[in-house]
């Protein structure tokens, strides 16, 4: 089994505690860690099929019957609405061929594999197979689709590909203090559109991107940065071992009006590819999953806040899609960076981009583990 020191070996890595004793520098992950294979199918192994993700709104599995289709890492998924009221998760594949179950969300009583017909129950376990009856010792009793883990966090559905992963809440707890009151307002936001970009880069390149704001006020001058107070003294952030928060004051709105007394913009962050957000007039949450060494894939779903200026919702759903295109702009050139292998590694400003250093450490001892 590959393990972190066959790829030191490989590519003549540093150490891990000379790794570490970088980081504490500010130096960031070797580069190699950006571009490399077994980098990659490490990270498959050790961090997304053993990290609880994002899946899906509450309201794509509402009722009994219900399914929503997801992934995480190289992991297909489906998540049920069983007869019972309970969710449950098992792997989108059948246990047949290895068609997947469903392509898309629906609700159904049963579950068909679209290939062979093979039929399942919203538990997972098989009801019937064509012809089984002709197969000596074929026991639909003794297959069923295989289990992970799923729980939720508010309105937002998790799934961790381990089924006997610890609970949700051993990653979430040091941040439930600032999410459960943006969640209570997301909750009342209004779904509006889904964005989704493709990036010719290492995941990481974009999620890094995605919990530093280092980059605001010159990349998004006139999108992210036109519209939020980015400088240190006002945008704060703090870094745990699995989750990263943000928030920083709104200082500028459609027509003049003033920001004063609004709440601004919330951000959340947690280990290793999800996030959520939301200010006075919108809110959104996402995801960005690995396609393979140097490519990955992110969507954004954003709600509006019922009796939200329309002007200003259309203004920021605008901003936001201006702002992830730069920033897909700027990770697809930095990837170009990290694949050239003469720079080693990067040096952090460690007052601004500490949640970088957090997010990199928790990369390491994943990897290492």
């Amino acid at each position: 089994m590959l393990q972190m020191a066959d790829v030191r070996e490989r590519y003549a890595l540093p150490t891990e505690k000379e790794i570490l004793a970088g980081l504490d520098e500010g130096a960031t992950l070797p580069a190699e860690f950006y571009y490399a294979p077994e980098v990659y199918a490490l990270e498959q192994e050790k961090i997304f099929a053993k990290s609880w993700q994002y899946a899906c709104h509450e309201s794509a599995v509402a009722k009994p019957g219900d399914y929503a289709v997801t992934k995480a890492g190289s992991t297909p998924i489906i998540v049920t609405h069983g007869r019972d009221g309970k969710l449950r998760g098992f792997v989108n594949v059948c246990r047949h061929r290895l068609h997947s179950i469903a392509e898309e969300n629906g609700s159904k009583p049963l579950l068909q594999c679209p290939y062979h017909g093979w039929t399942y129950g919203l538990d997972g376990k098989l009801k019937t197979a064509p012809r089984s009856q002709r197969e000596a010792n074929f026991d639909c009793s003794t297959i069923s689709l295989e289990p992970v883990a799923v729980e939720r966090w508010d309105q937002w559905v998790f799934v961790n590909p381990d089924p006997a992963a610890p609970p949700l809440a051993t990653v979430t707890a040091d941040m439930r203090g600032f999410t459960d009151g943006i969640n209570a307002e997301l909750r009342e936001y209004e779904f509006q559109v889904r964005y989704e970009y493709d990036m010719t880069c290492n995941w990481k390149v974009w999620a890094e991107n995605a919990v530093e704001c280092y980059h605001c006020p010159t990349l998004h001058q006139s999108s992210f940065g036109k519209t939020y107070h980015t400088n240190p003294d006002d945008y704060a952030v703090r870094s745990g071992d699995n989750t990263i928060w943000h928030d920083g004051p709104i200082k500028w709105l459609p027509g003049n009006v003033d920001p004063a007394g609004l709440r601004g913009f919330r951000f959340a962050f947690t280990f290793p590819s999800s996030f959520f957000a939301l200010d006075d007039y919108v809110g959104f949450i996402g995801s960005v999953q690995p396609v393979g060494p140097e490519k990955c894939w992110a969507f954004v779903d954003m709600y509006a806040k019922p009796g939200a200026d329309p002007v200003v919702v259309k203004e920021w759903l605008e901003m936001w899609d201006q702002t992830l295109i730069e920033d897909k702009r700027a990770t697809d050139i930095q990837q170009i960076g990290y694949r050239s292998g003469r720079v080693p590694t990067g040096r952090l400003m460690l007052d601004s981009e500490s949640p970088l250093q957090a997010f990199m450490k928790t990369t390491l001892s994943a990897l290492s583990s």
